[in-house]
């Protein structure tokens, strides 16, 4: 059975204004405010959307993030002023946000699995998914139950080719742990793991700290390309998608695992229209005013 967290009131910095804050010769950084927020994100991602339909001269790209919008431009195309002032324009001209297009993902994952058992036990810290439940006062099954009982919504991607930062949609289910106090030297890749209540993936087999508690079959970054999946991108993950875990068992893994190799597996994507107004006016139903919390505040066991 789901345990539902009550949530501490903590309010959040929505900035009135955009700050638009230097990034070197070549870029900025647009900030909508100073903490993690779903909401905020939203007002990112639209503003990402328009400046993509309708690219001020000299943009090189952009990169959305939870709370920030990154702009590269090419200084001998255009200016810090004249650039700042046409995004400044579209800011105004996008306005309230209502909907986003939105793909659903489900992923399958095999937790407290033997990778990240693994990788506990040659760090020398006991096994990541008792810590997290101890953590978080429940049991294992308990946090299995709670990752998948609701969609992770991607804020932004990056840090290593093909991750990306997600938080849970529902905050009654939003919980997480720690990083690490020392860093792995290696990590199995897509390995699930939680930084804070950032729930994420590792793609490939890099260093990282974050608690590890199962596996997905499915590759979520392909350089090669193989899967129809990727056919635009070797990243699977896209800022504004919602993420929905399914828990597998080893035997299921090893089949998903095998079609995946083979370049055969069918991903389970669905192209929507995500109604932000109405999860908006959902979490104010639930007593947490849609720019008025954050995905990272403390939270009380109910």
């Amino acid at each position: 059975m789901l345990k539902f967290h009550t949530l501490s009131a903590r309010r959040i910095m929505i900035y009135e204004q955009a700050v638009f804050r230097t990034m070197g010769d070549t870029a900025l950084n647009i900030e909508f405010g100073d903490e993690t927020s779903i909401v905020l994100n939203f007002r990112i991602l639209v503003l990402d959307l328009a400046i993509r339909e309708n690219p001020p001269p000299g943009l090189v790209e952009t990169n959305p993030q939870v709370r920030t919008l990154g702009i590269v431009y090419d200084p001998l195309a255009t200016t810090l002023d004249d650039m700042t002032s046409a995004l400044t324009e579209m800011i105004y001209e996008v306005g309230d946000v209502t909907e986003l297009p939105s793909r659903k993902l489900i992923i399958p994952a095999y937790y407290d699995d033997p990778w990240s058992c693994e990788c506990a036990e040659t760090f020398g810290v006991r096994n990541n998914i008792e810590y997290i439940a101890e953590f978080n006062d429940m049991t294992v099954p308990e946090v299995i139950e709670t990752h998948t009982g609701c969609d992770y919504w991607v804020t932004g991607v990056g840090f290593v080719p093909g991750a990306f930062m997600s938080y849970a949609m529902d905050p009654r289910l939003r919980f997480g742990a720690p990083l690490y106090r020392t860093p792995r030297s290696w990590t199995h890749s897509r390995l699930l793991n939680f930084g804070g209540t950032t729930s994420t993936i590792y793609p490939i087999r890099v260093p990282g700290g974050g608690q590890l508690f199962g596996r997905t079959p499915l590759d979520i970054f392909d350089p090669q390309q193989k899967n129809t999946v990727f056919a635009d991108s070797p990243v699977l993950a896209k800022a504004g998608d919602r993420h929905r875990y399914r828990s597998i068992s080893r035997e299921e893994y090893d089949e998903i695992r095998a079609e995946v190799e083979a370049g055969r597996y069918d991903y389970q994507v669905e192209e929507e229209s995500f109604d932000c107004s109405g999860y908006a006016a959902w979490l104010e139903s639930l007593g947490e005013p849609a720019e008025l919390r954050d995905p990272d505040a403390s939270w009380s066991h109910a």
